[in-house]
């Protein structure tokens, strides 16, 4: 099969500020690639215009025409990617989340009959008008564009809603985005988790100075603050707590500066380049997860690839931290507080809960896994249509 991805970034390229579709699109491609498929990414959200390719992968990034949706919505843009497609000729064409993508997907599904697959990519994937809320929530100024730009995401958010009815094969992280999509989109999602590259087993040194992560791009759906507040309360823990990512919002950064200054166990990396996550992990001893909503997220993945145990505030996909005993799921910040103290100062517990993490990731999480699944649906789907 010719698999084409639609994505906005490649986490290799040092401007990407990287989010957990863009990785999965990553490593899914990579993986198909390794087993001899052609795959053509097509990127929409670098600056500059390039193309690479390596053995059967290549890789196109072609800039929106200007900044915002128009441009992605723009006509010439819109021509050209459909070009680049046409020229590649997919037989399947995957996209993750309800973005400009997801029109281009659609319609060029419907001109040539290529397998549309769409991913879901949060927990709330199933709420309608998504920029619409985001116009609204985030206000830019100046105020008086405000009407403008909600107009905007309102044909944006229209025009996606639409593009999913042709989604031939739809995708679903969790079972709870499996419940919400099915009478929103007519369709039942097909239950398809995320992967990463299985590292060797895990090992663990007790006498190691704990290190409490929090991985995220520093957005306002993170509540970066939270894990700053955790650090604080915890001054008296022998713990290190340590912050990572990148941070698009400047004012949201100069918050988590300002609330951290004076903290003598806390560190913020800044953004850490995508190929380095996985050190992170390899000298983290807990993950602290503090998203208002999440779908499966890629931090979890990874915690469980590298034995690390997670503490979570409200939020557990699937169930997964309390069915599979990889960690802890609190309901508020003071529960964080007595939780995180507790891992850091039980080092048997955090290595019982590692090595579960390992086991749910060796079943689960290993991309290999997770292409064979995705690949056996798209064969089945491509079979009986």
């Amino acid at each position: 099969m010719r698999w084409t991805f639609l994505s906005q970034v490649w986490p290799e390229e040092r401007d990407a500020i990287v989010s957990g579709s863009n990785v999965q699109v990553y490593y899914i491609a990579r993986e198909l690639a390794q087993r001899g498929e052609p795959v053509l990414v097509l990127l929409s959200g670098h600056q500059h215009q390039w193309e690479r390719c390596e053995g059967t992968l290549c890789v196109v990034s072609l800039p929106a025409v200007s900044q915002g949706l128009r441009g992605w919505l723009h006509p010439r843009w819109i021509r050209q990617a459909e070009r680049i497609l046409k020229g590649f000729g997919p037989d399947v064409i995957y996209q993750r989340g309800k973005l400009p993508e997801t029109i281009l997907a659609a319609r060029y599904a419907r001109r040539y009959g290529t397998l549309f697959v769409w991913c879901s990519n949060a927990d709330n994937s199933a709420l309608r008008w998504k920029f619409v809320r985001k116009r609204l929530r985030y206000r830019r100024r100046p105020l008086w564009l405000l009407p403008a730009r909600v107009a905007e995401a309102a044909a944006a958010d229209y025009m996606i809603e639409r593009a999913l009815r042709f989604a031939g094969l739809v995708i679903a992280q969790t079972r709870h985005q499996q419940r919400t999509l099915a009478p929103i989109l007519g369709k039942e999602p097909t239950l398809v988790g995320s992967g990463h590259p299985l590292p060797p087993p895990p090992t663990w040194d007790p006498e190691t100075t704990p290190v409490v992560l929090w991985l995220a791009n520093l957005t306002p759906v993170k509540q970066p603050l939270a894990f700053v507040r955790l650090a604080r309360y915890l001054q008296h823990v022998p713990a290190r707590f340590l912050m990572a990512g990148a941070a698009p919002n400047p004012q949201l950064l100069a918050d988590v500066r300002r609330e951290a200054e004076g903290l003598h166990n806390f560190a913020y990396a800044g953004p850490v380049p995508f190929a380095a996550n996985h050190q992170l992990f390899a000298r983290s001893h807990l993950l602290v997860l503090t998203s208002l909503f999440e779908g499966l997220p890629n931090t979890l993945v990874q915690a469980c690839l590298y034995g690390v145990p997670t503490i979570s505030l409200r939020n557990d996909p699937d169930g997964l931290i309390k069915t599979y005993g990889i960690g802890e799921v609190v309901p508020d910040e003071a529960s964080l507080v007595r939780a995180v103290e507790q891992w850091v100062e039980d080092p048997e517990r955090r290595r019982a809960a590692g090595e579960r993490a390992y086991a749910l990731a060796r079943t689960q999480f290993d991309i290999r896994v997770v292409v064979d699944k995705l690949s056996a649906l798209v064969l089945r789907h491509l079979r009986g249509s």
